[in-house]
């Protein structure tokens, strides 16, 4: 006896719900949890589209016939002029998701998968991973299209005593103080060093992103189907599996991998079950 096209509908119905469920929960980031009111971001796959962030809620807009959206300028610009979000190729890479500070796009095997920094870490696009604030010192998310002549928005660097951010149309232009002198947060100002009381040092490390030191391939059996994220037995390192394929990432030296938010995160948060693994190796 045949199958019936209704039965047929529900069970491409309950694949086709298997198939989205099967994708990991970080595509669900929500992109404009942490940036400012009126910054525009890309809709990822769709360079005609982009969201408006208000109260941390992405609100989807489209560019009128013809045109493209650009991050840069926060605006929909004409095609031959508009940088749009790259696409993915088939190896490992990452980029930051445009206009904000934990938010990046990891691609594999020509997918792209929007994925989330947590507790205070930010995307660090010189190592393709989350990485501590202070050696990424990025503050995109904090400079609004609208200028207010008479209240400048000013920003410390985070990795830097003696420089510092201006905000103007919408992005945040470096500055740096004079020799000698440090950004104080409580003038705006660069002044001296005993007024300010900057407690910032630099450490230099030795990492490299994906595209210079390729990941290993995973030496686990990968899913058919979805996108996946599983623990490794190295609590610095995990698995990334797409459709069958995997490779091994590593955590920023100081971090270890929580499987229950399948990302990398400080020890001292991660759950108790995964500390006693650490313990344990």
């Amino acid at each position: 006896m045949g199958i019936s096209n209704g039965v047929k509908f529900i069970l491409f119905t309950f694949a086709l719900l298997l198939a989205t469920l099967a994708l990991s929960h970080a595509e669900d980031v929500n992109v404009c949890s942490g940036v400012a009111d009126n910054i525009f971001l890309p809709v990822l796959g769709n360079c005609s589209e982009y969201y408006v962030c208000m109260d941390e809620t992405p609100v989807k807009r489209s560019c009128v016939e013809g045109y493209l959206f650009d991050s840069r300028v926060q605006s929909c610009t004409l095609p031959q002029d508009a940088q749009c979000i790259q696409n993915c190729t088939a190896a490992l890479s990452s980029f930051c998701y445009d206009r904000t500070c934990t938010k990046y796009v990891l691609c594999y095997a020509g997918t792209p998968v929007v994925r989330e920094c947590c507790d205070g870490l930010q995307y660090n696009s010189e190592t393709d991973r989350c990485d501590f604030p202070q050696y990424v010192d990025c503050v995109d998310n904090m400079c609004t299209i609208f200028n207010d002549p008479t209240n400048i928005t000013f920003l410390p660097s985070k990795a830097y005593c003696d420089k510092y951010y201006v905000c103007v149309d919408g992005e945040a232009n470096a500055r740096n103080c004079s020799n000698g002198l440090q950004f104080n947060t409580e003038c705006n100002c660069c002044d001296f060093p005993s007024k300010v009381n900057c407690t910032i040092s630099t450490l230099q490390r030795n990492i490299k992103p994906f595209s210079k030191s390729p990941p290993k391939t995973a030496d686990i059996q990968c899913p058919i189907e979805g996108i996946h994220f599983f623990p490794h037995v190295n609590p610095q390192k995990y698995y990334y599996c797409v459709r069958g394929r995997g490779v091994v990432l590593e955590c920023t030296p100081g971090l270890v991998y929580d499987k229950s938010l399948e990302t990398c995160r400080e020890p001292s948060n991660v759950g108790r079950a995964n500390l006693l693994r650490i313990a344990k190796n």
